[in-house]
C-alpha cells in the first residue's frame, strides 16, 4: 500500500466573496480548526463549508453535539443554506448525540469519542469531509492521552484524504487542549465579535491556512443575513 499523501486541492465555500478572502477556498485535505465563543457564527460557517462541499459533488458527514438532526437542516435553512435536498438524497448524512434530558459527563464523553475514533478508521472514507460541531463537550471530560488519542486518529482522516473541521468554545475547552489543536491542524480560525455602525459583526482571524492557492486576509468580517446567508463586510468599516 503506497504512502503517498493525497494531493491537496482546494473545495469552495460556495460563497465566492469568502473563497476570495480565504484565498481560494478550503484546502483539502486538511484538518480545520474554528475557535470561538457562542454567537461568533461557528456553526453558520460549518453550514456554508458544508454546502461548498456538497455543490462540488463531495459527500459530508455533518456530527452536531449540539442540536438534532432536524434542528441543525432548519438552521441551515433559516439562513439561506438549505442542506435538505443533499440530506435526503443519502449525499449529507447528519449525526447527533444531543439527547433530550441528558448530561455531558466522563461516560458519554468517552463513549462519543470511542465512537467518533471507530468512524474515522472505519466509516470516513465514504465521505471527503467530517464536521465535528462542536468538540468542546467531548474534549472537556477527556484526560491528555484520550485527548491526544483522538486527535491523532482525525490526522489519519486527513492523511487518508478527508477534510476534518473542528468547532471549539474556549470557555469550555482547556487552553492546552486548544494550543494542541491548533498546533495539529492546517487551518486554524479565531472567531470574535466585531462592531459596524453600532451594531455587532462576526470575525474570522485567521490565523493559519495551509495549501490556500493565494494569500488568504487576516481578518474577514461577516454577518449572517435570514435571506442571504454569509455576507462578507468590507473591514475597514468594522471596528473590531
Amino acid at each position: 500500500m503506497s504512502s503517498q499523501l493525497p494531493r491537496l486541492t482546494t473545495v469552495s465555500t460556495g460563497n465566492e466573496e469568502l473563497d476570495m478572502r480565504l484565498g481560494g477556498g478550503i484546502p483539502h485535505p486538511s484538518l480545520v480548526l474554528m475557535e470561538g465563543d457562542n454567537g461568533t457564527g461557528k456553526t453558520a460557517l460549518c453550514a456554508q463549508f458544508t454546502k461548498g462541499y456538497l455543490m462540488d459533488g463531495m459527500r459530508v458527514v455533518y456530527v452536531t453535539t449540539e442540536n438534532t438532526v432536524r434542528h441543525f437542516l432548519e438552521q441551515a435553512r433559516n439562513i439561506s443554506i438549505d442542506l435538505t435536498d443533499y440530506f435526503l438524497k443519502g449525499q449529507l448524512t447528519v449525526l447527533s448525540s444531543n439527547i433530550r434530558g441528558a448530561r455531558w459527563d466522563r461516560d458519554r464523553a468517552r463513549a462519543a469519542a470511542e465512537a467518533l475514533i471507530k468512524f474515522a478508521e472505519s466509516g470516513v472514507a465514504r465521505y471527503s469531509a467530517l464536521i465535528i460541531d462542536s468538540m468542546s463537550q467531548i474534549l472537556h471530560y477527556l484526560g491528555d492521552g484520550e485527548i491526544h488519542t483522538l486527535l491523532t486518529s482525525l490526522r489519519g482522516v486527513v492523511r487518508r484524504g478527508t477534510t476534518v473541521i473542528v468547532t471549539l468554545h474556549p470557555g469550555v475547552v482547556g487552553e492546552s487542549v486548544v494550543r494542541e489543536f491548533a498546533a495539529a491542524s492546517d487551518v486554524y480560525m479565531r472567531l470574535t465579535l466585531g462592531e459596524i455602525g453600532g451594531r455587532l459583526v462576526k470575525v474570522i482571524n485567521v490565523v493559519k491556512i495551509r495549501g490556500a492557492p493565494t494569500l488568504a486576509e487576516t481578518s474577514i468580517a461577516f454577518d449572517v443575513d435570514p435571506a442571504f446567508g454569509i455576507k462578507v463586510v468590507p473591514l475597514a468599516l468594522a471596528k473590531v
